[in-house]
């Protein structure tokens, strides 16, 4: 192994959007003519990378170059090459790779990508790993919606620099859903996982038609979602998700029907929750909190949308609802970090038109 702190270039990678921003001190305080990165894979396939060195504010040299551009989950070896000089810097790169032979091996990824309390990365670097990976593990893994998930909530760490890998996603999450088998109880719970964080981002930025896919295509994918309880929280979201859309778009009925949905499922998502053969209960008390945030905000959106009619095929008590609706989305999607900065436009224009619609008699 390289040791890094012995290069006298001092390098270091940061990011920005899906690009590697690579910063050095410049070689005798020269800004070198040339600059390329020599990448060796594991199939003895050399290539170069050619790049710009600039100067940037703290008067080190800064090279970008795409991440995808590394070929992380192959290479050996990573040169960079400054005019007629070659510096070895595999190091800043072998740390991101996963163990080629057990990719399908659920516990090691479990304990590389999905356990936080087990890995050792920072949400820049599962970013990366699994911005790198997104083309390489298998469509028919159990775990692939597991890799969605996370490079979702990681794009919405820093949503205005990476939101352009958004549509490289949901392409490649149109194409998974033609794989991925629901009856595996592992895959099952990663894609209804990853369609309930993937529709979230996408209605973040707007992209309506597209997150109104998603929904859709997952809400007809689950057929039995109790095949594993695991899934109780993002079904739910699912379909408050659906209602939400639905409102947008101004069909009130329709969006009634979700919201009354996602009570239920949270109604027996939590029931789950509170079994006491669940040994997990203490330890999922945070859970039980979001069920209740989603739950009241569904019941408080579908009487909005039924202007305080529910069906009585619904068999909710019937309750006078609030002259002034109230969702507080920054608590049902606290995991994503842009939620707790302001709430998406979409969210908002959702709530306001489910108003409109309770005011108007």
């Amino acid at each position: 192994m390289t040791d890094i702190s012995s290069i006298p270039l001092k390098p270091t990678i940061k990011l920005r959007g899906g690009e590697f921003i690579l910063e050095i001190d410049p070689p005798n305080g020269i800004v070198p003519s040339s600059c390329g990165l020599r990448v060796t894979c594991h199939d003895h396939n050399d290539f170069v990378i050619e790049c710009i060195a600039q100067p940037d504010t703290n008067g080190r040299l800064a090279v970008a170059f795409p991440i995808q551009s590394v070929r992380i989950p192959w290479l050996t070896k990573v040169h960079l090459a400054l005019d007629e000089d070659t510096f070895d810097i595999s190091d800043l790169f072998l740390r991101y790779q996963l163990d080629r032979e057990k990719l399908k091996d659920n516990v090691y990824l479990t304990n590389n990508l999905f356990n936080a309390a087990a890995r050792n990365y920072s949400h820049d670097d599962l970013f990366v790993v699994a911005y790198a990976y997104l083309n390489v593990l298998p469509l028919e893994n159990q775990n692939f919606g597991g890799l969605i998930t996370i490079l979702c909530y990681r794009i919405g760490d820093k949503l205005d620099e990476r939101a352009n890998i958004i549509e490289i996603v949901n392409v490649t999450y149109r194409y998974y859903v033609e794989k991925v088998s629901i009856h595996n109880a592992a895959a099952f719970r990663w894609f209804v996982s990853s369609s309930s964080v993937l529709a979230t981002i996408l209605l973040s930025i707007g992209s309506i038609t597209q997150a109104s896919n998603v929904v859709d295509t997952a809400l007809k994918t689950i057929v039995h979602p109790s095949f594993n309880p695991m899934v109780h929280q993002n079904y739910t979201l699912l379909l408050f998700q659906g209602g939400l859309i639905k409102a947008w778009y101004g069909h009130f009925d329709e969006a009634a029907s979700l919201f009354i949905g996602a009570v239920n499922a949270g109604r027996y998502g939590m029931i789950d929750l509170l079994h006491p053969q669940n040994s997990w209960v203490l330890g999922q008390m945070s859970d039980c909190r979001k069920f209740l945030h989603i739950i009241e905000a569904s019941y408080n959106a579908a009487l909005a949308c039924t202007r305080n009619k529910l069906p009585p095929e619904s068999r909710f008590a019937p309750v006078k609802a609030s002259s002034k609706l109230q969702i507080n989305f920054q608590t049902i999607f606290e995991r994503f970090e842009f939620c707790k900065k302001s709430t998406p436009p979409f969210f908002m224009q959702a709530l306001q038109k489910m108003q409109a619609h309770q005011d108007h008699h």
